[in-house]
């Protein structure tokens, strides 16, 4: 009988682990007493813990690098309000495929791909439909498109995020074009399906997912506005002052120099789309935070640093089944009918006021 896989997600505190999983970061480091061990970070589809290997490190961690299967044994522990595993044992299993251990979108490909269809099929204006041909008829940026991660690991940091997020964005904005009439409805929708498009570029396909040089050099709004322009290249006539207005939605979509672009959106459709993305992007950030710590009898968050707050993780405000605390003075009419009547007695009456006076004229 095939024991069944015990992924990350599973774990719990003492529980004795002999399982494979992807190694994502290793480190060699020292103790005070200048004793070496090692700082590992294992990942499978369900999530990803640390781990500290305590002897025989340097020994066990020389053959490894990062994105190979490895299979560990140990303990898990409880630090700091983490799990984590303590191992006794580290070595390379070369018959698991390594990309199997990559967390993937609970969304299913193909559906995400026909609401990016209807996206597109959304758009009327002819020379955009050109353009945004030119992006997704090629095979070969759509498979990598595909499999892109739109991040590391601040949100839909896995397989398939890429085109998720692009679709929860796309969304938004249909949305918004709708709701407010006076925007570029084309050129929005054409800008949220193109806004992370350099992410391609700047994030591997994995295992691990990491940053290329490329993207560590540039990033993915300095990568997509350039694929943008080589695009662009080879579509005779397109109108440059609408080249302009795309570019400047791709560079200007994270909202400040603060946080990477280089301008700040300064037209509707780009103050619309950088609302959008950030609203996607935190969104998925706040869930991902209450399903990894959300458990228990824990109400708030760790501090994020991302979010730059602590986060509320449950329990839902409909599970509460203590009943509203009303105090005399905030009770209404339906409380107590006779004090509501006495209330509004005495606020009709009328309350003399300096402009109330008679002047000495009047009174004579």
């Amino acid at each position: 009988m095939i024991s069944a896989r015990l992924d990350i997600a599973a774990l719990s505190e003492g529980q004795q682990v002999d399982e494979v999983y992807l190694l994502i970061k290793k480190q060699l480091a020292s103790t005070k007493g200048g004793k070496p061990y090692g700082a590992l970070r294992l990942g499978d589809a369900s999530g990803e813990i640390e781990a500290k290997l305590w002897d025989q490190a340097g020994e066990l961690l020389a053959p490894l690098a990062p994105g190979q299967a490895v299979r560990v044994s140990g303990r898990v522990q409880a630090y700091n309000g983490q799990m984590q595993m303590v191992l006794s044992s580290l070595a390379s299993e070369p018959g698991a495929d390594a990309a199997q251990f990559l967390p993937r979108s609970p969304c299913d490909p193909g559906e995400l791909w026909q609401r990016l269809a209807e996206v597109k099929q959304a758009v009327k204006n002819s020379q955009l439909q050109r353009l945004l041909r030119a992006f997704f008829g090629n095979q070969e940026l759509r498979r990598a498109f595909e499999l892109a991660p739109a991040a590391k690991a601040a949100h839909h940091a896995y397989v398939h995020g890429l085109l998720e997020h692009t679709v929860s964005v796309a969304g938004l904005a249909r949305l918004a074009a709708g709701h407010y009439p006076h925007l570029d409805g084309d050129l929005l929708l054409t800008g949220a399906l193109l806004h992370d498009i350099g992410k391609v570029e700047e994030l591997t396909l994995g295992p691990p997912l990491d940053y290329t040089d490329a993207g560590r050099l540039e990033g993915h709004l300095v990568l997509g506005a350039r694929m943008l322009d080589a695009r662009l290249a080879g579509l005779k006539g397109f109108p440059a002052s609408a080249a302009a207005h795309l570019r400047h939605m791709i560079l200007s979509h994270h909202g400040t120099e603060e946080f990477g672009s280089p301008v700040k959106p300064k037209t509707a459709e780009a103050l619309v789309l950088h609302a959008v993305d950030d609203l996607d992007a935190k969104t998925m950030m706040i869930r991902q935070v209450i399903e990894t710590q959300g458990s228990g009898e824990v109400r708030w968050s760790n501090f994020n640093r991302l979010l730059e707050r602590h986060v509320f993780t449950g329990p839902s405000p409909w599970d509460e089944a203590e009943p509203l605390a009303i105090s005399p003075a905030s009770r209404t009419a339906a409380d107590d009918p006779e004090a509501e009547a006495a209330r509004r007695a005495k606020r009709c009456s009328p309350t003399p006021t300096l402009f109330d006076a008679r002047s000495p004229e009047e009174s004579d």
